[in-house]
């Protein structure tokens, strides 16, 4: 699908499912992949190399987890998943998530949805002070514990695990790789060649810049700058689907790659990946790992603005967030009429007072719904 054919009219960025929402995948949702499947054929050579990850324990009680949220969630592992603007291997709070997405995995069925959060969303910091801000700072704020907490709280989830990884992480591993070649357009250079220079910027190395377009074959600097773009088209709407492009690229390689290469890449890479999720959780999803069926991607919310505001910028609002956690609740867990928590309407009607924002019907027809 050509980056050209998405620039979606008015009325699609803020109605419905947009065509750039579904390619919601994130590029460390392939390093997830790479785990699961390392875990799963090498159960005993992994035992020194997960020594490698970072592990935080957190405990369920803490998670902000909505009284009376959707029963049906219990049927399923719901897993945070972070990409983090990070310069070393401190992965906790101070670093804001350049990518978030939920993971949904029917314990059942063994379907696996994911669902990308737009990272500016205004959404209210479940702190305690009450207060709005764009949803990536929540991480930077209180680490992986409170970005998870935001997202129970203003979303009536039941989010129990998490992944963190740095782009550095994914640099290496595309190096490792020997590149990724993916379809650089004109409107993109001048905003690829900017983003290589942050790249160096914050985590260091050598890379020349990208001066040609068509399909090119990027190193891992040049790669995850090419997937950080945000300055053309819809912004980070657009952005997302770089990434996943990027990510059909790294399968593509990784597939074909031998494992020395896939040796190196778990030893340069494991250190930047920050979980909740232990060893021998590992292994028990990856058990299930040929039964998993990768179906439907969306982002959130579903319907939304991009108003400015005075403080906080460019944010998009959920046009309105109760009607929106309905709709999410909807395609995650094929939930119809759905009736957010008090918790979410008070939260809702928060973000209206705030911003003015008027309410808008969701197309419910052009949402996926899980397989039963």
């Amino acid at each position: 699908m050509s980056k050209k054919n998405n620039k979606n009219s008015k009325d699609t960025k803020k109605k419905g499912l947009s065509t750039n929402a579904k390619w919601g995948i994130a590029l460390l949702v392939e390093v997830i992949v790479l785990v699961v499947m390392v875990v799963g054929y090498f159960h005993f050579w992994i035992d020194s190399k997960y020594e490698k990850v970072q592990i935080l324990e957190i405990e369920k009680e803490e998670l902000a987890i909505n009284e009376g949220a959707n029963e049906v969630q219990k049927g399923y592992t719901n897993i945070a998943l972070f990409g983090l603007d990070a310069r070393d291997t401190s992965l906790g709070a101070g670093n804001r998530s350049d990518a978030i997405m939920v993971l949904s995995i029917n314990n059942d069925t063994k379907e696996v949805r994911i669902v990308s959060i737009y990272r500016d969303t205004l959404l209210e910091i479940e702190d305690g002070s009450g207060v709005t801000a764009k949803v990536n700072a929540a991480y930077a704020y209180g680490g992986p514990e409170l970005a998870i907490k935001t997202l129970n709280a203003n979303l009536d989830l039941e989010i129990t695990e998490f992944v963190a990884v740095n782009w550095k992480a994914l640099t290496l591993a595309i190096d490792e790789l020997g590149g990724v070649t993916v379809s650089v357009e004109q409107n993109e250079l001048t905003s690829l060649n900017m983003s290589i220079t942050e790249q160096l910027q914050s985590i260091g190395g050598y890379s020349e810049g990208v001066f040609e377009t068509g399909d090119l074959k990027l190193n891992g600097t040049q790669a995850v700058a090419y997937a950080r773009i945000r300055s053309t088209d819809q912004g980070d709407i657009t952005r997302t689907e770089r990434q996943r492009e990027v990510l059909s690229a790294m399968v593509d390689e990784a597939l074909k790659s031998d494992m020395k290469t896939i040796n190196n890449i778990i030893d340069e890479v494991f250190p930047y990946i920050y979980t909740s999720i232990t060893k021998d959780e590992m292994y028990d999803l990856a058990k299930a790992l040929f039964d998993y069926e990768m179906t439907d991607t969306a982002g959130f919310p579903f319907s939304y603005t991009i108003p400015n505001h005075a403080t906080k910028g460019s944010i998009i609002v959920a046009t309105d967030l109760e009607s929106n956690v309905a709709a999410l609740h909807y395609f995650l867990y094929g939930t119809q009429n759905y009736q957010p928590t008090q918790n979410v309407v008070d939260i809702s009607g928060s973000i209206v007072s705030e911003v003015g924002q008027p309410w808008q019907e969701i197309d419910y027809s052009i949402i996926p719904t899980p397989k039963k």
